[in-house]
This record gives structure tokens, C-alpha cells and sequence, in this order.
């Protein structure tokens, strides 16, 4: 047997799973896609030095995913979520640590640093691309532990058209902890959770025009003894439109907007107390390109908004407290980008970027002010000297200025060689830096504080986090039969931003947000795919992460120091079948902690397709059935679902 294979055999091996999963195997390893989030220009994967991995608009539609956390979670990233939003974690950073981009735009309204992927529904979603480690040399601020690059379908010459609609419904809740087993159809609602979605794309003299819409409804999921929810009520409903056209020979002009409104209401106690959470997501944007030189010019203006307002219900009082729990977060940037490869071998990239930022927040406290905002300036630098096929070396710096906190910047170097045909190895060094958010700075306790409830609070005086990080990656692929890859990394955090512990403060135990001097992650991330015969696909990998606080002289565990991920699929499309089964182990988060226990999740797909129009299909999801405060907080999801491509 030859070495290569050997190579990709024994990483599957190793672990059942797969950072990219395989769905057509075919085109399971090819890496002429483009990606844009690692370098800001347009790059090959195969030329790209930065590692970055992609979650295809044919791996979503092959889910029953709807929502951005869905399938971040089937992807085995996010390592805890709830109304309070989704740990995400890349390489032991998570919460504000973790970047979200839009097409390059960023994404406002964190919930204690989270972002709730509900929000944003996968409507329009084209593909998804994730980097690791810092970031902040190309997007600054936030990009300190990664970027998930969300980038969406462009209109396209012809008319199109595209609706799906699917149904979703889950057994009576067994509770794990109780000797009490339920009967399973105790609870049953065979339409527990509909979603129907609908792309229409109308050309328009010069114009080509997408518009976007999406609905879903949830209905309650009572625990054990029907006395509390465990999944909301919910209505959420978006409308997106995005326009392109020509503007003269070298320029393209692109401009739209989209508005999401979602009403989440959630039974969360014994008494029959609710809470009312209502949610609105709009944003839009202008953008230009143009090609006056060898390369580009690109000018963009946009807004984003996100507004979030919870109401509670008293059963004791029958009254509904309204209007003290309000937030919205706005921003509004410009950015101008260019590129020039008119130097054989060399890409020069360049930016301007400027923006505003506010919010308004009831617990907001910045001297007798609800209202806090910041503006920032930024300049970026990036020198590419490669040949295709062979290597590529990348330069790039930024600098930044808040109003906050002054000036800042972050240097990156990126590099990879083709070692043999089909060997690459790639590697990196990159410093990332993170201001402290608005919540981070001003949150604390007010009016509306319940003695008991764990309180946390703001501090003015906190300090910029930074980062100094290291990868090292070896690549092996073979197009439509093997791909195999291992990434090392090492990373240095200064000034981390942790809650410290306050002690009882008005009857409550308190926090207050202080920076840790220094700590350190450092692992290695794995996977390997392989086309098994002709129709059948399997994938394997394995992540391994150790953090230590260097302040404290203790581990500590911001996540599952194990994670293992698997995926074993047939494809065969002359029947129009499409079907897998997947997994994902997360080891315990602190060993020596019995609150915590192995997380396993088992789902299965199948997808049966007519006349490359209509495709119906039939998921079970936590096919286990645990139930985990950090895992799925539901037991058994049936859904079936139905597609119509025009």
C-alpha cells in the first residue's frame, strides 16, 4: 500500500469524524473552490496559505439544519447553547473571541459575549468558511481566536426558484435523572416545528435580483412532568433582497438588505413564570467594484442592527413587567479594499476601514447613561509573493485606532509549500487583539436584580486582550479519493478577559470582569476523508486541546479537551440517494468534576431525489437520545422535509 494512503487510512483511524464532511464523492476533495475569508482576495484552496476549512452549500442542504447554530453544532463547534446565545470555540477561544462576518460584513448583537445563531437563519446561505487563530492582522478586533465567514448566494443571469419546506417533531421528554419512563407519544405533536423557505431570483433588464424569505414556527416542548419548557414557543420570519448589476465596463455595483424578526416565548420555572424575547436583525448595504488597473478597487457601506427586548411573566401576579429589559446594538462602517497583481508573482492588498458603534442597553451603567458608543479608524497591509501550484508567502500588518482605547495593531506571516504532489505544508504566526465589548466594560446590577441570581459586572479599567499564536500544517489530498490533514498550534494569551469572583454582594453571589495576566492553549486539530468504493464516503478526525493559566498555575477548561467527529455516507446518484450517519464525542470538559459527563451525538440523514427537481428527505438527530445541560437539551428529532428546484 502505498504511503499517501497509508496517511489518510490511518487518521481515519485514529478517530470517526471529519472537519468537512463528504457529500458528493466525486467532488469530495476539490480544492480548486475559492475561499476569500483567510487572505481577502480570491484564492484557490490548494494555493491558499492559510488554513481554511468550508462547510459547502451542498453539506447544508444535505441537513436538517436551519439556523447558522444548527449546523455549526453538527459540525461540532459549538460547545454549549441556550437563550443566551452559542459557545462557539476555535481552538479554546470562544465567546467575543470568535469573529462572525456576513460576506466580509460584521455581525452586531452578542448576549454575554455569544452570539445567538438562531437569529440567523440559513436561508440564501451559499457556504461557510472558517480560519482559526488570530485574525486581527485582516479584521482586527474580535478576530482574536478566529473568523466564521458566512457568505451567501450572488444573484444570478437567469430566473431561478427554490422552496423548501420542512417538518420537525420530538417524543414525550425523558428525563435521565428520574426513574420515571414516560410514555414516548405522552407529549406528541406531530407539527411541533415547521420551516419554509424560498429563493426567487428575476433578472431585470440589467439587473439581476434575489429576494429571500423564511418562516418558522416552534411550539412548546414540556419536561418530564409538564411543569417547565425546555424549547420555546417561537415565530421568526425574515425577507432579504440583494441587487446586482453592471455599472460601465470594469464595474459592478451590489446593494441590499434584509430584515429578521423572531418572537421566542419560553416557560422557565415551576410557578408558571414566562419570559418573552423578541428579536429583530436588519441590516443593509452598498457596494462597488471596480477594475480600473490589474487588480480591483472595492468601496462598501453598510449598516447592521440588533434589537432584543425580554418581558417576564409573573403567575404569583398575573402582570407582565415590560420595557426594563431592552437592548439594540447598531453599527455602521465603511470600507475601502483594493488589490494589485500587475507584478508577476505578487499580490499587494490594501484597506481603509471606518466605523461607528453604539448601544443601548437597560443594565448599562457609563456615568448614569444606558447609551455607550465607540468609533474606530483602521489601515491594513498585505504583500503576497507566490507561484501556483508551488508555494505562497504572505506579509500583512494592521493598525488600529479606537476611541476607547487608543492606537493598536497586529502583525501575521502565513506560508505554504507543495512538498511533493499532493503533499502541502503549511504554517503560521500571527498576533490577535480584542478590546474589551461595551458589556464587558459597563454591564452591572440594577433595580431589576433578583437576590440569588448570580450577578456579574462591569469594569471600566479593563484591559485590551492580545495574542501570540503559532500553527504548523501538514496536507495530503488526492482529488475524488483522499484527503488527510494535521494542524498543531500554540497560542499565548495576555490580559484575558474572566469573571473574578466578588464574593455576595445584596444577597447575591457576584462577579466582576478582570483581566488574567497570561495563559496559554495549544493542541492539534485532525481529519481525514476517503472515497471507500465507488458510492461510499467516510470521514475521521480528531481535536485535542489543553489550556493552562499561567496567573493561577492551573489547568483550566474552556472546552472539551477531547473532541472526536465521524461520518460514514452513501451517495449514489443514479437512484438519487444520498444518506449518512454521523457522530461527535466530546470527552468531559473537567475529569475531575461529576457535573460533567461524555457527550455523545449520533444523527442520521437520508435524502431521495426525482428528476433533479424534487428531493424529499428523513433525519433523526440525537438518535441517542441524551439530554445534556451542555449538550442537546432535547431527546430524539424527527424530521422530514420536502425541496423544489426550479
Amino acid at each position: 500500500m502505498k504511503i499517501p494512503h497509508i496517511l489518510c487510512l490511518g487518521i481515519l483511524a485514529a478517530a470517526w469524524g471529519g472537519a468537512a464532511f463528504a457529500q458528493e464523492p466525486a467532488e469530495l476533495y476539490e480544492l480548486d473552490d475559492i475561499t476569500v475569508t483567510g487572505t481577502r482576495t480570491e484564492k484557490r484552496l490548494k494555493d491558499s496559505p492559510v488554513l481554511t476549512e468550508v462547510i459547502t452549500a451542498k453539506e447544508i442542504e444535505n441537513s436538517s439544519a436551519t439556523t447558522v447554530t444548527e449546523i455549526l453544532d453538527d459540525y461540532g463547534l459549538m460547545v454549549s447553547g441556550g437563550p443566551m446565545g452559542d459557545d462557539i470555540q476555535l481552538q479554546g477561544m470562544g465567546e467575543g473571541r470568535v469573529l462572525y462576518l456576513v460576506d466580509g460584513r460584521r455581525v452586531t448583537g452578542r448576549i454575554n459575549q455569544k452570539l445567538d445563531g438562531d437569529t440567523m437563519p440559513l436561508s440564501n446561505v451559499e457556504r461557510i468558511e472558517i480560519v482559526r487563530g488570530p485574525q486581527s492582522a485582516l479584521y482586527g478586533s474580535d478576530g482574536i481566536g478566529g473568523v466564521v465567514n458566512i457568505i451567501t448566494k450572488k444573484p444570478e443571469d437567469n430566473f431561478t426558484f427554490e422552496a423548501a419546506l420542512s417538518n420537525t417533531f420530538l417524543l414525550a421528554h425523558d428525563n435521565p435523572d428520574t426513574a420515571k419512563k414516560p410514555n414516548a407519544f405522552d407529549d406528541f405533536n406531530p407539527i411541533r416545528e415547521q420551516h419554509l423557505t424560498a429563493s426567487i431570483g428575476i433578472p431585470i433588464a440589467v439587473t439581476r435580483n434575489t429576494i429571500t424569505l423564511e418562516a418558522s414556527r416552534g411550539a412548546f416542548y414540556l419536561n418530564e412532568d409538564k411543569s417547565a419548557s425546555l424549547a420555546p414557543e417561537y415565530y421568526r420570519g425574515k425577507f432579504g433582497l440583494d441587487t446586482a448589476f453592471p455599472a460601465g465596463d470594469s464595474a459592478e455595483m451590489a446593494l441590499g438588505g434584509s430584515v429578521m424578526a423572531m418572537r421566542s416565548d419560553e416557560q422557565t420555572s415551576r410557578l408558571g413564570s414566562l419570559t418573552r424575547r423578541e428579536y429583530v436583525r436588519a441590516g443593509g448595504y452598498a457596494e462597488a467594484k471596480l477594475a480600473p488597473w490589474s487588480g480591483y478597487l472595492t468601496l462598501r457601506l453598510y449598516d447592521d442592527f440588533y434589537q432584543r427586548d425580554m418581558d417576564t411573566y409573573s403567575a404569583i401576579t398575573e402582570t407582565w413587567t415590560t420595557g426594563k429589559n431592552h437592548e439594540y446594538e447598531n453599527l455602521i462602517a465603511f470600507e475601502a479594499m483594493g488589490s494589485y497583481d500587475g507584478i508577476d508573482h505578487f499580490i499587494f492588498t490594501s484597506g481603509l476601514e471606518g466605523a461607528y458603534n453604539s448601544m443601548d442597553k437597560y443594565n448599562l451603567k457609563n456615568r448614569g447613561s444606558t447609551f455607550v458608543w465607540t468609533d474606530r479608524e483602521a489601515l491594513y497591509l498585505q504583500a503576497e509573493y507566490y507561484q501556483e501550484d508551488q508555494y505562497s508567502f504572505i506579509l500583512g500588518a494592521r493598525g488600529e485606532r479606537s476611541s476607547q482605547f487608543g492606537f493598536g495593531g497586529a502583525p501575521k506571516f502565513s506560508a505554504m509549500v507543495h512538498l511533493s504532489k499532493g503533499f502541502r505544508l503549511l504554517g503560521g504566526a500571527g498576533l490577535g487583539y480584542r478590546a474589551p465589548s461595551f458589556s464587558d466594560l459597563y454591564v452591572t446590577m440594577d433595580d431589576t436584580v433578583v437576590a440569588g441570581n448570580p450577578l456579574v459586572m462591569g469594569n471600566e479599567d479593563l484591559k485590551p486582550e492580545y495574542a501570540l499564536s503559532f500553527n504548523l500544517a501538514l496536507e495530503y489530498a488526492k482529488e475524488g479519493l483522499c484527503f488527510a490533514q494535521i494542524n498543531g498550534y500554540y497560542t499565548e494569551l495576555w490580559n484575558e478577559i474572566v469573571y473574578q469572583d466578588m464574593g455576595i454582594i445584596s444577597g447575591s453571589l457576584s462577579y466582576r470582569n478582570g483581566n488574567v495576566a497570561r495563559s496559554m492553549r495549544t493542541g492539534f486539530d485532525s481529519e481525514g476523508r476517503l472515497t471507500v468504493f465507488k458510492n461510499v464516503f467516510v470521514s475521521a478526525g480528531y481535536s485535542w486541546l489543553y489550556a493552562y493559566d499561567r496567573t493561577e498555575e492551573e489547568r483550566f477548561y474552556p472546552q472539551s479537551a477531547h473532541t472526536v467527529k465521524g461520518k460514514l455516507g452513501w451517495d449514489y446518484k443514479k437512484a438519487g440517494i444520498h444518506t449518512y450517519l454521523q457522530g461527535r464525542y466530546f470527552s468531559p470538559l473537567d475529569p475531575g468534576d461529576d457535573s460533567y459527563d461524555h457527550r455523545f451525538i449520533l444523527d442520521f440523514y437520508f435524502a431521495l431525489s426525482f428528476a433533479d427537481h424534487v428531493t424529499v428527505h428523513a433525519s433523526v438527530d440525537n438518535i441517542t437520545g441524551l439530554i445534556d445541560s451542555l449538550g442537546p437539551t432535547v431527546g430524539r428529532k424527527f424530521t422530514l422535509g420536502l425541496k423544489y428546484v426550479l
